[in-house]
């Protein structure tokens, strides 16, 4: 039997996390996540003059009888967040476990999301179709759940940076992008300049598998380009290694430069470290999640 991407017992270390923001840009419906407006909640926030039309049941009488003036009690609004997560179903993602784990960290971000009662929505795209949910509510984490576990192993060899914009939704709160960022810089930097239109809350999670990370070949190799099958034979000694990890280092320095450039938070994951320890530890450490 094959294991289960996101078994229940991750479910449940998840805890009683939420996703965290500064952005005032909350949907209409209500929820768990107090926004700078005032409506019905219980939690009082502040007095204001009474005016013609003011609902007459928020005059506080005590206020009234002091200072002979009738005065409305506002109360903080509670009030979802509509989160998108948008996924890299490029090639180079279904390689060294990184499919798995992106689509482990999308599950829990979901999850920690509808938990909270706010809208959830999910896109990616393979070569012959669009991949889409949206619903809102913990009574949807297991179809959530499902409907990432079903996807397949990526196939697209078109730039995911150069297609990013048209799978994002209007008016969304929190935007999570998910992606090993192989792509050149150029393009990275022309969606960035588009993002913070759409969303002024961005998250960039990069993935990273232990290979990329440090590789352990020796001899004379001959490598492919899973996205564009173009073939390089090169003899891997220190010296190639050494310079194929100055080039890597750099390559990500300047996105996440880039990133900064235009308001976007970055964050930096590793395949061999786990979802769990990305969520339960990074993510509190930076304030993307409480």
């Amino acid at each position: 039997m094959a294991e289960e991407l996101f078994p229940d017992r991750l479910t449940k270390r998840l805890g009683a996390l939420s996703i965290s923001t500064r952005s005032r840009r909350l949907g209409q419906h209500k929820g768990t996540h107090r926004s700078s407006k005032t409506g019905t909640s219980l939690d009082f926030s502040d007095f204001r003059e009474y005016h013609p039309g003011d609902d007459l049941r928020h005059i506080d009488w005590n206020v009234f009888a002091r200072t002979d003036k009738p005065f409305i009690k506002q109360f903080l609004d509670e009030q979802e967040m509509r989160i998108h997560i948008l996924l890299d179903s490029t090639k180079s993602m279904g390689t060294d476990g990184k499919w798995k784990f992106a689509r482990q960290l999308a599950i829990g971000l979901g999850q920690v999301a509808l938990k909270s009662g706010d809208t959830v929505s999910f896109s990616t795209w393979t070569a012959e179709q669009n991949h889409f949910f949206r619903k809102k509510g913990a009574l949807h984490r297991a179809s959530f759940k499902k409907f990432i576990s079903k996807l397949e192993e990526p196939t697209v060899d078109t730039g995911f940076a150069e297609i990013a914009l048209r799978h994002i939704p209007k008016a969304v709160t929190v935007l999570f992008i998910i992606t090993d960022g192989l792509e050149e810089l150029r393009k990275w930097e022309a969606l960035f300049k588009r993002l913070p239109g759409i969303c002024k809350d961005i998250r960039l999670i990069t993935v990273h598998s232990p290979s990329e990370e440090l590789p352990d070949y020796e001899g004379d190799m001959r490598l492919i380009d899973i996205e564009k099958q173009e073939i390089v034979e090169v003899s891997m000694t220190r010296r190639v290694i050494q310079d194929y990890n100055d080039k890597k280092v750099r390559h990500e320095a300047e996105m996440r430069a880039l990133a900064n450039k235009f308001g976007i938070q970055y964050l930096h994951t590793e395949v061999s470290a786990g979802a769990m320890d990305v969520f339960t530890r990074q993510m509190r450490h930076v304030g993307w999640l409480r």
